[in-house]
C-alpha cells in the first residue's frame, strides 16, 4: 500500500505530491484539476507502465500511439505517447522524467516508476573470436538521452520509452513494427491488482466476465447484500444468453446471442432485466463486482457518485471501507459531489482502524509555486469537523 504518492511531469501534473495516504482515499477538485489524471498515473504505476497499457490509455483520449507510415515525413506530427508528458512534448532535460510512486522510497520493493523519453541508436560493432582469431561485425542497438543523441543525416531518428522500476528497466520502442523492443518488468516486478471504473457505465460484456470468476462463491453473497442496499426485494443474479436481434447472412438469417443480467426478485415469479432496475442498481453491481479483481491492489472509481442517490452513498462507503480492509485493497475514487465528501467523512470517522484521507487538487496561489496543481490533505477528523461547519473543499 502507498503512504504516500508523488507524480512528476506527467500531463498537468508537474511536481505533484500528496504527503498522506489512507486506505480509502476520496479525491475532490474542479474540472480539470487532474482528479483523473491521479487515477491514471495510478494506473500506470501498477501496470508497470506496460505497453499494452500505455496504449489502452492513449487511445482513451484519442492521443497517437503507434508511428504512421507519413509520419517521417511531418516535422510537425505528434509523436506515440508525447502527450503523457507535461507541456504535451517529450523533454529536452535529460532529468525530466515521469514519476510515479512513493514520495520516500526506502522499502524493500522498490515504489518508484520512471518513464524516461530516449533515442535508439546503431553502431557497427567488431567481435574477433579469442580461439580463431577471425572478426565479424554486428549492430549494437543502444538507448540514449536527449543530450548525448546526435542525428545522421539521411537516418531517421528513432524515438523510444525506457521505463525503470528499481535496478530494472526496459525499452518500450514508438516503432510499432520493431518486436525487440516489447518487453516488460513484469517479472522483476510483479504487477499490482488493478480495477478501474470510468465515469461511463462498464459494458455488459465485461461485467459478465468478471461475474463468472465469482459467481457460487462468498463474493456472491457481498454482491447480493451491496445491491439490497438500493433494492430490498433483490434476491439473485445471473448471466443468461439472449437473442438480441437478427442479422441477415444469406442464403439464412443468422440469430446473434449476448449476454445479459437476469434479477430474481421477491414476490416475481419470473426474472426481470437488471438495465430496467435504474442506474443506481447497475452502479452498484459493478461497484462490488469490481473490488474483487483488485484484491491485494488498487480500486480506482472515476465520479464515486455518478448513478448513486445520496440517501444511499454512506451504506456504500461502509460496505467499501470493510471490503478494503478485508481484501487489503487500496481505494482512491474522485468526486464532485458534496454529499459523497459528507457522507464519506462519517464513513472515515467511525471506522477508526481503516484510514480514510480526502485531498483536494488545484492550482497553486504561492508565489514560488503559482499555478502548479498541487494537494492539500485532510484526514478523517479534519474533515468531519469542516463538514460539521459547512467549509467547502471542493
Amino acid at each position: 500500500m502507498l503512504t504516500s504518492l508523488k507524480i512528476s511531469n506527467f500531463r498537468l501534473l508537474q511536481d505533484f505530491t500528496v504527503e498522506k495516504l489512507g486506505h480509502v482515499n476520496l479525491i475532490v477538485g474542479k474540472n480539470n484539476s487532474g482528479k483523473s489524471t491521479v487515477l491514471e498515473a495510478l494506473r500506470i504505476f501498477a501496470g508497470n507502465a506496460h505497453h499494452l497499457l500505455l496504449q489502452e490509455i492513449a487511445a482513451s483520449h484519442d492521443e497517437k500511439f503507434r508511428l504512421r507510415e507519413d509520419d517521417s515525413t511531418d516535422t510537425e506530427a505528434a509523436l506515440p505517447f508525447e502527450d503523457f508528458f507535461t507541456g504535451r512534448q517529450f523533454p529536452t532535460d535529460d532529468n525530466a522524467k515521469i514519476e510515479i510512486g512513493q514520495i520516500n522510497d526506502s522499502t524493500d520493493t522498490p515504489q518508484l516508476l520512471q518513464i524516461q523519453h530516449v533515442f535508439l541508436v546503431e553502431t557497427e560493432e567488431t567481435l574477433t573470436d579469442d580461439t580463431t582469431g577471425e572478426t565479424r561485425t554486428r549492430i549494437k542497438r543502444s538507448a540514449v538521452v536527449p543530450s548525448e543523441f546526435k542525428q545522421i543525416e539521411d537516418e531517421p531518428v528513432k524515438h523510444a520509452l525506457r521505463v525503470t522500476k528499481g535496478d530494472r528497466s526496459f525499452i518500450i520502442s514508438l516503432d510499432i513494427s520493431d518486436p525487440r523492443y516489447r518487453t516488460s518488468i513484469r517479472d522483476a516486478y510483479e504487477i499490482i491488482p488493478c480495477s478501474t471504473i470510468p465515469t461511463q457505465f462498464i459494458s455488459i460484456d465485461e461485467l459478465a466476465e468478471e461475474w463468472d470468476k465469482i459467481v457460487f462463491q462468498k463474493p456472491e453473497e457481498t454482491i447480493i447484500k451491496a445491491m439490497q442496499i438500493i433494492e430490498p426485494e433483490f434476491l439473485n443474479l445471473t448471466f443468461v444468453n439472449d437473442i438480441d436481434e437478427y442479422r441477415p447472412r444469406p442464403p439464412t438469417m443468422r440469430k446473434i446471442a449476448r449476454r445479459s443480467p437476469k434479477v430474481k426478485m421477491s414476490g416475481l415469479s419470473r426474472p426481470v432485466s437488471l438495465n430496467s432496475l435504474g442506474d443506481g442498481m447497475l452502479r452498484v453491481f459493478q461497484l462490488v463486482l469490481k473490488v474483487f479483481p483488485a484484491k491485494g491492489g488498487f480500486l480506482l472509481i472515476d465520479e464515486f457518485e455518478n448513478g448513486l442517490h445520496y440517501s444511499v452513498q454512506e451504506k456504500i462507503w461502509t460496505l467499501l471501507f470493510e471490503l478494503s480492509k478485508k481484501l487489503n485493497i487500496q481505494i482512491f475514487a474522485t468526486t464532485h459531489s458534496w454529499d459523497c465528501i459528507e457522507s464519506f467523512a462519517k464513513v472515515a470517522r467511525q471506522n477508526k482502524e481503516i484510514e480514510g484521507v480526502l485531498f483536494r487538487v488545484g492550482k497553486s496561489v504561492r508565489q514560488s509555486n503559482q499555478g502548479q496543481i498541487i494537494a492539500t490533505v485532510f484526514d478523517e477528523e479534519q474533515l468531519y469537523n469542516i463538514t460539521q461547519s459547512d467549509v467547502e473543499v471542493r
